[in-house]
């Protein structure tokens, strides 16, 4: 009896090693993902610093124009690796695109800090383009192979804490001291990116070349041998002659519902990410403050103290994923964020006709209550609503499709911002923010399913016709 006893504590302890040891193998993985989000913010995060200092120090006058291209030549340079990026990583598996990645990112840094003329940091923002693709689909696709359903939701959400976090830092630095000092943050960070050299291969990739074995080894690696790991694994090799049959047939592919479904979603998460105006206001955070405030300093103190809300915001966020489901969080925190778009349109325009009587005070609070909403909900979930949602199966041209989207609806925001701001003024331009933004919430809130502790198998489900209404 009492050998028996032992036994069991025995085998329950081995069991609780193996847990800790695929977490911690998880957590190295999307560790390098979440680096890679982080020096990315830092990338956006040091044009905002950027150009004040150049204007400041360049003999010759810096125009509009050229200030235009800083903020908006990395958008130009990561749509033709959207579409590439997602075929070469179905072809070449997850970590050779990895090993690029970084060697990329190293390489963008060192020439962002060692450039001495403006050439040399659009030449540097065109090298970005890469690492930047990438945080729209690889680094997606990344996450969702490698990590367990059980940490899916947070391992997902910290990606968006991370950029932010990035971003607080270059403006930080940005604000106290010279921005290449950003530039050298992000040669020292790129270095821990080398660590893909130690990953196993993609169990989803290998299972969709037909390596079964090697898949096996490797999920196993990754997750572990429990009885859910086996249960997805078993779903997970059961896909895979099924993948090879929709890749054959292209067009039936494109006419299912488990594809063109969770695609619109993924295409109006999105648009709904950057209609919520946090992308706007982290870019143009010093221009919109100095409209309003008409006092440079107090123009930077305001964006530090948002960028310290944006990131606590998705930290917050990321935590409220793993204890709440996932489409309760995201329908209230997107109301919020219309309500907080809506409610600073109708104070600056009641303080433009003279009916209120400026209050910077008040507004930051409003600004700090919208950049908390847009941090615990659109920031954490909506890049992560196609994470989920597309199945294994149609990788390639969803995330094809949608990253196109991104990065198109990306470059008419930053280029068209400036012009937006001098023509319809901030109240007008968050107006737009605020109707655009409640449309994409409503049609989420119609068709948005709940993904929590789902397998992919589970959710890919739910968009057949005749399991419609199970989930």
């Amino acid at each position: 009896m009492e050998n028996c006893e032992y036994q069991e504590l025995k085998v329950r302890n081995e069991c609780e090693k193996e847990r800790w040891w695929c977490l911690l193998k998880q957590l190295l993985i999307c560790s390098t993902v979440w680096t890679q989000f982080f020096m990315t913010g830092l990338s956006v995060g040091a044009t905002t610093v950027m150009v004040p200092q150049l204007k400041r120090e360049q003999s010759t006058e810096i125009d509009a124009e050229l200030i235009s291209w800083l903020y908006s030549t990395t958008s130009f340079a990561i749509l033709p690796w959207v579409f590439i990026l997602p075929y070469f990583t179905s072809l070449t598996g997850r970590k050779f695109p990895q090993i690029i990645n970084s060697i990329i990112t190293t390489t963008s840094f060192l020439i962002l800090y060692f450039g001495s003329e403006i050439k040399h940091i659009i030449i540097s923002e065109i090298i970005q383009g890469y690492f930047h693709a990438a945080n729209i689909n690889l680094m997606v696709i990344i996450l969702t192979d490698y990590s367990s359903v059980k940490y899916r939701g947070i391992f997902l959400g910290m990606k968006g804490a991370s950029f932010f976090w990035g971003m607080w830092m270059a403006n930080a630095i940005g604000t106290f001291y010279h921005w290449k000092n950003v530039a050298l943050l992000g040669i020292i960070s790129s270095l821990y990116t080398y660590n893909v050299i130690f990953w196993k291969e993609s169990p989803v990739w290998l299972a969709s070349k037909g390596r079964i074995e090697k898949c096996k080894m490797c999920f196993r690696w990754i997750r572990g041998t429990d009885k859910d790991s086996e249960k997805e694994l078993q779903e997970l090799i059961s896909d895979e002659p099924q993948i090879k049959y929709d890749r054959i047939r292209f067009t039936d592919t494109i006419s299912s519902p488990e594809f063109y479904k969770p695609l619109l979603l993924s295409l109006v998460a999105v648009a709904h990410y950057h209609l919520s105006a946090k992308m706007v206001c982290s870019l143009f955070v010093l221009d919109i403050l100095k409209i309003i405030t008409k006092d440079e300093n107090s123009a930077y103190t305001g964006m530090l103290i948002l960028d310290g809300v944006t990131v606590f915001g998705t930290y917050v966020g990321s935590y409220l994923v793993k204890i709440l489901k996932r489409r309760t969080l995201y329908m209230f925190t997107s109301c919020c964020v219309v309500a907080c778009l809506l409610i600073i349109s109708l104070y600056l325009y009641l303080v433009k006709w003279k009916v209120l009587e400026e209050n910077n005070y008040v507004l930051m609070v409003f600004f700090c209550m919208h950049s908390a909403a847009v941090s615990c909900g659109p920031v954490v979930l909506a890049c992560s609503v196609f994470g989920e949602v597309i199945s294994p199966r149609f990788q390639a041209t969803s995330y094809t499709v949608t990253g196109g989207t991104f990065c198109i609806i990306n470059m008419i925001i930053v280029k068209c911002s400036h012009q937006m701001f001098r023509v319809f003024d901030v109240s007008g331009t968050f107006l737009f923010y605020g109707v655009m933004c409640c449309i994409c919430t409503s049609y989420l809130y119609m068709f948005l399913p709940e993904t929590r502790n789902k397998t992919p198998k589970e959710i890919e489900l739910y968009f057949r016709p005749k399991a419609m209404g199970d989930m």
